[in-house]
């Protein structure tokens, strides 16, 4: 008996098929429905981090600048912020011989020496904008500064301006110096991993422990006699309010094209006022007649400073007030 021929397909012209193949159908388009959220969050949660690359400090010569203007009394060298005065908020001078009308100068800071320290680097929102483009920079850099009532840190926050150039973006602070009590575990500096260095002489090292005491001190009348500077009106400050901490370590002597020696000193010392504070620091020093029965400690710095000192660079003019009054 010949098939009847309708237009209905096979699979369809039977209930049972027809139900199990809607079935099947309506898995898979949950399942392709349901698969591809899964697929695209899966995607984004393996998608490596990528980490921003750490910010770096741009203007350390302004920040330089800044401070030694600032502890100078001179006017700042930098734009200021809105809101600031040229003066940085620095307390004037008192000189009655201005003319009326004018601004009297900021006071100076007495200071003998600055050492730059870690600067500080933030980003933060500009005006307007979004994204990275409207980011700003902000540096703050800390020197550390050598009074004879002892150190402090000098804070100069600079902030980046629409052009990108540095400003002043509030007042510089004055922070206490706080030892860091990791100093005593760090590697001393030796300049025998570059250049050719020999023992210091026991006149030598007597000459620096000499040199130690006297700046711990602010003994400016020894130190002047150590440099042998025998020039009238100048002196020679120190740290002051701290006292030496045992014996200096003195490295090893190298000779310098112009033969002066150069070395580092490392010095322990304890402040005056509280003998439980105590911190460790290191000092190139210039050394004239270093083969000889007396030597003279000419210029000190910073460690790492030795081939940039200047014979008798630390000198100060001694104000005529103090002279006036000596007299």
């Amino acid at each position: 008996m010949a098939l009847e021929r309708t237009a209905i397909p096979r699979e369809f012209s039977d209930p049972r098929r027809f139900t199990r193949r809607f079935r099947l159908i309506l898995g898979g388009v949950a399942l392709a429905a349901v698969s591809g959220p899964i697929g695209c969050m899966a995607a984004v949660a393996n998608r490596p981090v990528t980490t921003p690359a750490p910010e770096v400090p741009h203007h350390q010569d302004y920040a330089a600048a800044v401070a030694e203007s600032y502890l100078d009394g001179q006017a700042l060298p930098v734009p200021v912020a809105r809101g600031l005065d040229p003066d940085g908020g620095r307390v004037a001078a008192g000189d009655r011989t201005a003319a009326i009308g004018d601004d009297p100068r900021p006071a100076r800071i007495p200071h003998s020496w600055v050492i730059p320290m870690d600067a500080g680097v933030a980003a933060v929102p500009g005006p307007g904008g979004r994204g990275a483009a409207a980011r700003r920079s902000v540096e703050t850099h800390r020197f550390l500064v050598g009074t004879p009532s002892g150190p402090f840190v000098l804070a100069v926050p600079l902030v980046e301006t629409r052009t990108g150039g540095p400003a002043l973006g509030a007042l510089p602070s004055i922070e206490p110096f706080v030892p860091d009590p990791r100093a005593a575990d760090l590697d001393p500096l030796d300049w025998g991993a570059a250049y050719a260095t020999a023992r210091p002489s026991a006149a030598v090292q007597e000459r620096v422990g000499e040199w130690a005491r006297a700046f711990a001190a602010d003994d400016r009348r020894r130190l002047l006699e150590i440099t042998g500077d025998g020039r009238t009106g100048i002196e020679y400050a120190g740290l002051g309010a701290w006292k030496l901490d045992g014996d200096p370590e003195v490295g090893g002597l190298f000779t310098r094209a112009d033969g002066l020696a150069g070395t580092t000193v490392e010095l322990g010392l304890v402040s005056a006022r509280d003998r439980k504070v105590t911190t460790r620091v290191a000092f190139d020093l210039l050394v004239r007649h270093a083969g000889e029965a007396l030597p003279e400690i000419v210029a000190w710095g910073p460690a790492g400073s030795a081939l940039g000192l200047t014979p008798l660079q630390n000198a100060s003019r001694i104000p005529a007030d103090a002279v006036e009054g000596a007299g």
